[in-house]
């Protein structure tokens, strides 16, 4: 798939940093995944400047977070998990919090190795769901 020039292509692309910064987000909401996929790496150039662009708009992002909380990459979940703490009021997306919830009670062996369950578990007891 082919992304507009908004969506980093690799990790020294300034120029779509740039263009983010300026764009709508009416305009990048249906690239919102494509945008999520640079939370993997806490370490990449583009990490800030992507979270806080999404920042606002978090609550928007339930069915993207489900993806991101039903794959098997636990750093990803845990970077997801420190942004959905950034929230000012818990997502209402019940399939998000049931998988919040899943990670948290019942988490898989990397979810623990990875510290993801208990970022999960620090994220539910604040949003009142343990």
């Amino acid at each position: 798939m082919k992304y507009p020039p908004f969506v980093p292509a690799h990790k020294s692309d300034e120029e779509a940093i740039k263009l983010l910064r300026r764009t709508e987000w009416s305009k990048a909401r249906p690239y919102a995944m494509a945008l999520l996929e640079w939370l993997q790496d806490i370490n990449s150039p583009h990490f800030n400047p992507i979270y806080n662009y999404l920042m606002p708009y978090i609550h928007e992002l339930g069915a993207e977070f489900c993806e991101v909380f039903r794959s098997d990459d636990n750093i990803w979940k845990t970077n997801c998990i420190y942004l959905l703490e950034k929230a000012r009021a818990p997502l209402s997306d019940t399939n998000l919090l049931a998988l919040l919830l899943r990670i948290a009670t019942d988490p898989t062996p990397g979810e623990i190795y990875d510290d993801t369950a208990q970022a999960a578990r620090e994220l539910a007891e604040e949003w009142n769901l343990l």
